[in-house]
């Protein structure tokens, strides 16, 4: 609904200095139905997080399901930074995720039996990378106003 209220929104932008009421009809509906769904859906991520319970050994064990295809694309960027091509790149990725899916073997186990492909394992495979931002977002909220602070 948010999405088809902003293409609604947008379609109203290029008529601002010429309107007539059939545009600001929209507007009226749109504006304060978006602004009560997104009060509703920040109410409802508040309860669904308060409500979490994380169970950190599964979490890791559903990432080692892959056997560490998750990284796969961190692989390729690596490759094509240091200068191979894209779709060679991509053909080594594709053969080793494959093959460390089918046979149930790390990814990173693998790429190291490759050294000439000159890569950072530790950068690559660092899970720290997917929360490096995460102290942040926390210190934003942190910084709110109490007032404004979910219940």
């Amino acid at each position: 609904m948010l999405r088809g209220n902003a293409g609604a929104a947008v379609e109203n932008v290029a008529l601002w200095h010429e309107r007539d009421i059939s545009h600001s009809g929209a507007e009226r509906v749109i504006l304060p139905d978006s602004t009560i769904l997104l009060d509703y859906l920040q109410h409802l991520a508040i309860r669904v997080v308060r409500g979490l319970v994380v169970h950190e050994q599964r979490m890791r064990e559903n990432l080692d399901i892959t056997c560490g295809a998750l990284f796969s694309q961190r692989v390729l960027l690596a490759l094509v930074e240091g200068g191979m091509q894209r779709d060679e790149a991509y053909r080594i990725v594709q053969q080793a995720a494959q093959r460390a899916w089918d046979e149930r073997v790390a990814l990173r186990t693998l790429l190291e039996e490759r050294p000439e492909l000159g890569l950072d394992l530790d950068a690559i495979f660092d899970l720290a990378d997917a929360t490096r931002f995460a102290g942040e977002i926390v210190g934003r909220l942190d910084a709110l106003p109490t007032a404004v602070k979910p219940r």
